[in-house]
């Protein structure tokens, strides 16, 4: 195996280190945020929305260090809501797109290709071509070590397509072909490869039906 330390990871080129260490933790969700803001709405590819717990439903988001102009930081502080849409592997390519410095002003919907939708149950856009919408509200924010930003925040609704939900409510997302991101910029596939029943120390694991 390949062996790397911290004195080993500091000699590397500040590019080749920031791809392996974005990658080495595996492929994260892949996910669109959508929010509005004086001049308009944002659209941003995000690879660091995770769960955090589901009473009461809450998701994170990582920001990076705001040393520079954050559009979507921006605009969930200041009207608080906004929209997290998966990512298909039909949307892959232009979602990547998003992650382009476009300047303050230029909608991201327009600049690559993806339709807002807007629901009655707020002004935040949501991105119609996605199978799951989810409307989150900014709950808290916690300065991490690196200087980058954990924001917290409530799940208020959620919109997801009934092909994608199984048995209790479980969400298979092979039936709506999301795609992960392992890294920056590589857009991986789904397959469910098998769920499992609730482990206990008696007893082998035992597969479930997904559906």
């Amino acid at each position: 195996m390949k062996f790397f330390d911290t004195q080993s990871l500091k000699t590397l080129p500040s590019r080749e280190r920031a791809t392996l260490i974005n990658s080495i933790s595996g492929i994260r969700s892949a996910n669109l945020i959508g929010t509005r803001g004086s001049s308009g709405t944002n659209l941003s590819v995000f690879n660091s929305v995770m769960h955090l717990g589901s009473d009461p439903a809450l998701l994170g988001v990582v920001f990076r260090p705001l040393t520079v102009e954050r559009h979507t930081y921006a605009n969930i502080k200041d009207l608080k809501d906004f929209s997290v849409n998966a990512i298909t592997s039909a949307m892959a390519a232009r979602a990547h797109q998003t992650s382009a410095k476009y300047p303050e002003g230029t909608s991201e919907f327009e600049a690559v290709g993806f339709e807002p939708l807007f629901r009655k149950e707020t002004h935040i856009p949501f991105v119609k071509e996605s199978p799951i919408h989810i409307l989150c509200s900014y709950s808290q924010e916690h300065l991490l070590e690196n200087q980058c930003v954990l924001v917290t925040a409530s799940i208020k609704a959620i919109w997801i397509e009934e092909k994608a939900l199984g048995h209790g409510y479980f969400i298979n997302h092979e039936h709506i072909k999301t795609v992960g991101i392992g890294g920056l910029d590589a857009y991986y596939s789904t397959t469910l490869e098998g769920r499992y029943a609730y482990a206990k120390p008696d007893q082998s694991p035992t597969k479930i039906d997904p559906k």
